[in-house]
């Protein structure tokens, strides 16, 4: 790791150095002392007097989220790490310099270099030698872990295998991760034993996935097996897996057609979903599954398939227009989620409109539904929810501030959402300074 280490810090000092040239500000100083009372009434300030600039909320969000990374300890800074995996890069070289230490910290945080493709598997598997023999204290469920997740070579085979029979299941997991980037077909039985046997969802999810990556007639057919014993969600990714290159041409074209046929809900939805995708024969079939489940199916599987549908198709587009006026508020929010989110050719002006004005009004009220209409609006690029992002700066729910940090932030008002580097809760701070980090 210590190779890793001293290139990335360099990199991000000479990085920090081109962005910073405000490097005396109060508000810069005080983030790196982790002096957010004071923090909070320096932006405050600077905010009002317009000095604030969105290079000086840059460099601030890189110090604060710097300082959670130096400051986290056991046993809530595992946790607090993984809030900044989305922004590792721009912070490279402060995990670098924190996975050269010894405990569960600097296993996270080796961890998220590794996932981010910001040190090499060969150098993790140095890291955990090292802790196997005694440098480190001993090889606990994050190290092993870890050890597990940089198993990702034909010659790791017979390692990540009996990993992915561990006791614990963070191991396993982190095996099966290995194995879907491993891509190596000796897995096969491995992946397909975890894909029915494993007690924990998502090893399960993430055997399918990765059996389904490796393709072939026998997989295909394996995997309609496993259909069989496996609970929705399953079967959700079973769908999936089909639709995946060298499984779509084995046999699973002709399973998503079976399941498109002859099953109902969320795996049907999820089998035409990866037809229409792939596109060729059944896609016309998976789009009439599609609109009938948006006409008739319970209400968690209409929203399903309202955002799964293809809007290029007619009779999809006249299926999302005769669902606006549905009773049910999850499916009309649902329509004009869609209609917003549209590219303009997929939906007529006067839809985006008429969708942009409903949204606009639930988004002035108070209900969880309303905070995501606020999201809705701002990805999308509707100004006039500027002011209600703002008043949700200053509100007592946890997860609306981080919705408002994420929303002014994709509108650009970088300024504006930094007040919230500032903020009593480290999950906020670390949100919104990965926001920022990641806009740049």
């Amino acid at each position: 790791m210590r190779r890793v280490l001293s290139r990335s810090i360099l990199a991000g000092l000479l990085s920090f150095a081109a962005v910073t040239g405000c490097a005396s500000s109060a508000s810069l100083r005080a983030a790196e002392a982790g002096r957010f009372d004071e923090l909070r009434r320096t932006l405050s300030d600077e905010l009002r007097r317009g000095t604030l600039d969105s290079d000086d909320a840059r460099a601030i969000a890189r110090a604060v989220a710097q300082g959670e990374i130096a400051r986290a300890t056991p046993p809530s800074g595992a946790d607090r790490l993984r809030e900044l995996r989305t922004c590792a890069r721009a912070l490279e070289d402060t995990l670098s310099e924190r996975a050269a230490g010894s405990d569960a910290i600097a296993t996270a945080a080796a961890m998220i270099l590794l996932e981010a493709g910001l040190t090499d598997p060969e150098s993790v598997k140095r890291y955990a030698s090292d802790a196997a023999a005694g440098r480190y204290p001993g090889k606990d469920t994050a190290l092993r872990a870890l050890e597990a997740r940089a198993l990702v070579t034909a010659e790791d085979g017979a390692v990540r295998r009996s990993r992915m029979l561990d006791g614990d299941q963070e191991v396993r997991v982190s095996a099966l991760r290995a194995a879907a980037a491993a891509a190596d077909p000796s897995d096969r039985e491995a992946l397909l034993e975890a894909a029915r046997l494993d007690p924990y969802p998502l090893a399960r999810t993430l055997a399918i996935r990765a059996a389904g990556a490796l393709g072939g007639q026998d997989i295909v057919l394996a995997l309609r097996d496993v259909w069989t014993l496996s609970d929705e969600p399953g079967r959700e990714a079973i769908a999936e897996a089909w639709a995946t290159p060298r499984a779509l041409d084995g046999g699973g074209r002709v399973q998503l057609r079976w399941a498109i046929s002859t099953q109902r809900g969320a795996p049907a939805i999820a089998a035409a979903r990866a037809l229409v995708r792939a596109g060729g024969e059944g896609a016309g079939e998976a789009i009439s599954v599609l609109i009938g489940s948006i006409r008739s199916s319970q209400s968690r599987d209409r929203v399903y398939a309202i955002l799964s549908a293809p809007l290029q198709d007619p009779a999809v587009r006249s299926a999302l227009i005769e669902a606006q006026g549905d009773p049910d508020e999850a499916v009309v929010f649902a329509v004009h989620s869609r209609h917003v989110d549209a590219v303009p050719r997929d939906v007529a002006a006067r839809e985006r409109s008429a969708a942009v004005a409903w949204l606009m009004k639930l988004a002035a009220g108070t209900s969880t539904r309303a905070v995501l209409a606020r999201g809705v609006l701002a990805r999308a690029g509707i100004r006039a929810v500027v002011p209600l992002l703002e008043r949700d700066v200053r509100s007592r729910e946890i997860p609306v501030r981080e919705a408002a940090g994420a929303g002014l932030v994709a509108l650009g008002e970088i300024p504006r959402a930094a007040s919230l580097l500032a903020d009593a809760e480290p999950q906020v701070r670390t949100s919104v300074a990965c926001a920022i980090l990641e806009a740049f």
